[in-house]
């Protein structure tokens, strides 16, 4: 088995796309993580769902003690709208997880320590030819735990 046979589609989104549809892309198809591609289609970032919301979260939320005596009504609202008018690289958490890239004959042993030293839950699958890099799709920590371990 290789990196071919185990990646599946995986949709992306592009650098300059807008934040708050590309936020709305992990909901509706229930992605562990984005993967943002760059201007070449190549991929760029990896972010998964958790840093998407500490992204959401302001400052003094993400950085101090997290308050549980104040509820803010209005997080909700004001979430939405510091991701509205933006761009995926504007938005982007510090620390952008620059993506596990492998190529289509990588062993699933490979795959996983990627995955491990990037504490990321996908890797693209990227074929080249000459100069020009191919994206096939993305191995998800699910299709590889399966792989090793068998499903249900």
């Amino acid at each position: 088995m290789r990196a071919r046979d185990l990646a599946g589609p995986y949709p992306t989104v592009s650098a300059d796309a807008d934040a708050l549809d590309a936020a709305r892309l992990l909901i509706q198809e229930r992605l562990p993580a984005l993967l943002v591609l760059d201007r070449d289609d190549h991929p760029y970032a990896v972010v998964p769902s958790a840093r998407v919301i500490g992204a959401l979260l302001p400052w003094y939320m993400r950085e101090g003690p997290i308050p549980t005596t104040v509820v803010d009504v209005h997080f909700d609202e004001e979430a939405r709208e510091g991701m509205a008018g933006r761009s995926v690289t504007d938005w982007l958490p510090r620390g952008r997880i620059t993506p596990a890239v492998v190529g289509p004959d990588a062993p699933p042993s490979q795959i996983a320590a990627l995955m491990a030293r990037k504490d990321t839950p996908i890797v693209a699958v990227v074929e080249r030819n000459s100069d020009k890099a191919t994206l096939i799709g993305a191995v998800t920590a699910t299709a590889l735990l399966e792989h090793i371990i068998g499903g249900s």
